[in-house]
């Protein structure tokens, strides 16, 4: 299989972390969604991530591609219901997963804003997705506590955002008041997935 990412998206790290957590092999290959027209043919929204399947097949977003992952492997990513247990767990770590990419979606935006020359910039979008960051965030500290021990696709994706805000927004600031979301933050960085696929600008 094939995934297409970009060494700098909050997105395709989710999936190179939960590949890597699973053990299952990808082909990773580098391309600019923004500049490859091309793309285009393999995703037509042309974003990224995309998984390319061995029948040739493709897959995105990041969710669905996460979510095929762990079928594959029958993995832990994705809480089951049982007779002996809710579905609170699942879909805990569903809405958790949301909340991050909400995260990295606004994350990504306000990176894409800072570019833009001054006299184009739209200082309300900048306000609305950092109040948007800021609010996660804190929902993020209150929830830490439960946080699994064993990371769950909610947590990983509570991870590669921080870890987004850490490589695009450092100014942020975000530990100096989220304790508990700090300590996590700090073992979660640990794992060897997340350290074989820290976030960087594409070469």
């Amino acid at each position: 299989m094939k995934l297409y990412f970009s060494p700098a998206s909050p997105f395709a790290r989710k999936c190179r972390i939960v590949a890597r957590e699973l053990e299952i092999k990808l082909e990773e290959i580098q391309v600019d969604p923004w500049t490859d027209e091309d793309f285009r043919r393999i995703n037509p929204l042309s974003k990224i991530p995309v998984l390319i399947l061995d029948d040739g097949s493709a897959l995105y977003d990041s969710p669905v591609i996460c979510d095929y992952l762990n079928e594959l492997k029958n993995g832990h990513f994705f809480p089951r219901e049982s007779t002996w247990r809710t579905g609170a767990g699942r879909w805990r770590s569903l809405g958790m997963q949301a909340l991050g990419d909400g995260i990295c979606d606004a994350s990504v935006a306000l990176f894409r804003e800072s570019k833009v020359p001054e006299d184009r910039c739209n200082a309300d979008n900048t306000v609305r997705w950092t109040a948007a960051i800021t609010a996660s965030l804190d929902v993020l500290e209150r929830a830490a506590a439960k946080f699994s021990e064993h990371p769950t696709i909610g947590e990983v994706t509570a991870g590669c955002a921080l870890g987004h805000l850490d490589f695009r927004h450092p100014h942020l600031e975000w530990r100096a008041t989220r304790p508990a979301l700090r300590d996590w933050f700090e073992k979660f960085s640990k794992f060897q997935s997340v350290i074989a696929t820290r976030l960087a600008n594409p070469a």
